[in-house]
């Protein structure tokens, strides 16, 4: 559970560049890197939807990261964003621009859904290294409240209220306050802590203490932020886990048993002043709680499957359709009740037909149809059907109307043929024309392309002109195709 914790929530920094460290009233100069921008944004009401709906902020890590935010009220599977889509909308074209080919990850959505903060990955193939940018935006007005460079060997965490930000950086834990515009030096007492976790570590609600765990260590460490030094050891003897802190007294955490051949997460909340625990119930898969407690969210990964636990009575609800687009092996993250319409960010690109220069004809069950890429089917796809290779093959996406399209999603064929899959011939290099005369060439496949700004068209004509030849089958195919 906190494995893939760690894997899928990316926490983060906010380092102002007036801001200096404090130890008392010892003041010293900060090695952090600077704002770049911040702007406080007033809330707009008119783009805030009148009912409250239940949203799921999730992940799948095949083909590769991503994450989505889902709406948990429909159950067509049908609303839902990328979160790399919902932040492309919001940006400048010179952002998409100076930032293009980097990485978005949520490191954390405001409880109400109307904030959120992200962490953009930039990488430097040549260098080998890689840049964190922060940026926190406003999901009510769509506009970016602050932009900030991090260090790369800081992974900090933020308070629920998105105000104030724990990090460790060589060995020594700090706190950095936004509103204060203050970064102090947490006293941890005289034991030695092991902080190689710390990242995967947890805010109270109300921000005023931190806990986390020590790696392969016993226990939870409990630090107060409110100016009281030292830290303070909880559940001691017990390997636990920390899953979520959404009641100020009342820590939730996880400890792995073994029952009938399986590991089994069980789900305990512990009132931190009296020490009492309470079951709550228990998984082998992974999870998060409502709200409430009243419901949990479990993500079935041999089963493919998404469920909605009732923690009462242990009725579970199969809602892996609400997830059906978005990956087999999507995982939970973080469940959150908001009025924040998510989805006036999503630019749905109607189709009326595609077609293709040519296609291979079937091979006993299987057809390689041009309609094949866009059923939502990754095992299916299309071919071309010609003898050289493909270059100069097209397919033609008719929209029946102008439309804005701000890029191309396009996922290649795997296709698996008596017990293995075969290595096909995949597009290295592509033209797309629209009906307004604009053109762009793109190189590799399996990928998202993003416009520098959205394009007017009511077509897009796709011509192959590079492939990679497959080692097992000659023709070149597409498995998936979306516009953005």
């Amino acid at each position: 559970m906190n494995f893939i914790k760690i894997i899928l929530i990316v926490t983060f920094v906010a380092i102002i560049s007036a801001c200096s460290w404090f130890k008392g009233e010892e003041a010293f100069s900060s090695p952090h890197p600077q704002e770049i921008s911040s702007h406080r944004v007033t809330q707009d009401n008119r783009n805030v939807t009148e009912k409250e709906a239940r949203w799921l902020l999730n992940g799948e890590e095949d083909p590769y990261p991503t994450q989505f935010l889902t709406n948990l009220d429909d159950p067509t599977g049908k609303t839902y964003i990328r979160i790399d889509d919902l932040v492309d909308a919001m940006q400048t074209k010179e952002e998409r621009i100076k930032y293009r080919g980097s990485q978005v990850t949520v490191s954390r959505v405001l409880n109400d859904g109307s904030r959120m903060a992200i962490v953009r990955t930039i990488s430097d193939v040549e260098e080998g290294d890689e840049k964190h940018i922060l940026e926190v935006y406003d999901l009510n007005s769509g506009k970016k409240e602050s932009e900030f460079e991090l260090p790369s060997t800081s992974y900090p965490v933020v308070s629920p209220d998105l105000s104030k930000y724990l990090y460790e950086l060589n060995g020594q834990v700090y706190l950095y306050d936004a509103v204060k515009r203050k970064t102090t030096k947490i006293d941890l007492g005289k034991r030695k802590i092991d902080l190689g976790i710390i990242s995967s570590g947890l805010f109270s609600p109300d921000g005023t203490r931190f806990c986390f765990e020590e790696n392969d260590q016993p226990g939870i460490i409990m630090l107060n932020l409110s100016g009281i030094s030292g830290a303070k050891h909880l559940l001691a003897g017990s390997m636990v886990s920390l899953l979520q802190w959404d009641q100020e007294d009342k820590l939730i955490y996880t400890i792995s048993e073994e029952d009938d051949n399986y590991t089994k997460d069980v789900v305990y909340s512990f009132n931190i002043e009296s020490g009492e625990k309470r079951w709550i119930t228990k998984s082998t898969a992974p999870f998060i709680l409502s709200p409430d407690q009243k419901l949990a969210l479990s993500a079935e990964y041999e089963a493919s499957k998404m469920y909605l636990v009732h923690l009462s009575d242990g009725r579970k609800e199969d809602i892996s359709s609400f997830t059906k687009n978005q990956g087999i092996r999507t995982t939970p993250i973080q469940w959150i009740e908001a009025k924040t319409n998510y989805m006036k960010y999503s630019n749905k690109v109607k189709v009326k037909e595609i077609t293709a220069s040519s296609t291979l004809p079937n091979q006993g069950i299987h057809s390689f149809n041009v309609n094949n890429l866009m059923d939502g089917n990754y095992s299916t796809s299309w071919c071309e059907g010609t003898k050289g290779g493909g270059v100069g093959e097209t397919v033609t996406i008719d929209l029946g109307s102008t439309q804005e399209v701000r890029g191309i999603d396009i996922t290649d064929n795997f296709m698996w043929v008596n017990n293995k899959y075969l290595d096909v011939s995949k597009i290295k290099k592509m033209k797309l024309d629209f009906s307004n005369g604009q053109s762009e060439v793109f190189e590799g496949s399996d990928a998202r392309f993003k416009f520098d700004e959205p394009i007017r068209t009511s077509f897009v004509k796709i011509t192959i002109l590079e492939v990679k030849k497959g080692a097992d089958f000659p023709n070149t195919c597409i498995g998936e195709l979306k516009l953005l």
